[in-house]
């Protein structure tokens, strides 16, 4: 691809493309899920990034997407499904189990490393709120949006939701999606790119692995509901609508 064009797109349309690209992303701390709408260009600029180097990473020759889910290419549908039975499911899983770890390691190293016990009350305070946001989902946004990608399928009309647009709920999930986001690129700053210290136990280390990947899994469901699923649902009910 053209470099100049490269620059000129926003992130999030180049991860759809390619989920690969994330990773290079996320290597230079550019923000591909909240700040998907956002000109590779400007994020660079933003962030005091050179471009150039983005840009000829985001060219390497092994810069693969083979492996990588075509989020981009699946129906409306499907991806709700996704995000409902991976990522809503995984964050309770996932998220309590986390929260005992990072306990656990504060208790026994937070004497030595306090900011351990800034993350103890950070985490639980996200899983807090994502189980508001979850059920936010789940009980509104969602249901009317599956019945939207059925009447468009069908060709039927559909009565506006109580919501007035499918936008207004939209509205506070971006909203929402973006606290999160600041929080966890400031656990990532707090916790030094979850690099361990040289006194780290090795619950210490596995924890720090886990909070990584927790992390990534919440920013792969922000940028599916950011730049593929919210577009997605403007756009069905702009045809579905009456």
């Amino acid at each position: 691809m053209d470099k100049a064009i490269l620059k000129s797109r926003s992130i999030g349309s180049i991860v759809n493309d390619n989920f690969a690209t994330a990773r290079v992303f996320k290597s230079f701390g550019l923000d591909f899920c909240c700040g998907g709408s956002t000109a590779l260009e400007d994020a660079c600029r933003v962030a005091g990034v050179d471009v150039d180097v983005v840009v000829e990473a985001l060219l390497a020759d092994n810069l693969s997407n083979i492996g990588a889910i075509p989020f981009d290419s699946w129906p409306t549908d499907l991806l709700i499904d996704y995000v409902l039975k991976i990522h809503h499911r995984g964050i309770r899983t996932n998220g309590p189990r986390l929260l005992n770890d990072i306990r656990t390691v504060a208790r026994v190293h937070g004497d030595a490393h306090p900011e351990l016990l800034q993350l103890e009350e950070l985490f639980e305070d996200s899983l807090v709120d994502l189980e508001n946001h979850l059920r936010k989902e789940e009980q509104v946004l969602f249901p009317y949006c599956y019945k939207l990608f059925e009447a468009n399928l069908n060709n039927e009309s559909l009565h506006q939701m109580h919501c007035g647009s499918v936008a207004n709920p939209i509205r506070v999930m971006l909203a929402e999606h973006s606290d999160e986001g600041t929080r966890y690129k400031f656990i990532r700053v707090l916790m030094k790119d979850f690099v361990a210290p040289d006194d780290a136990c090795p619950t210490y280390r596995l924890m720090l692995q886990d909070l990584e990947l927790f992390m990534d899994s919440l920013f792969e469901h922000i940028h599916i509901e950011n730049n593929i699923l919210f577009p997605r649902f403007v756009e069905l009910e702009s045809c579905s609508v009456k």
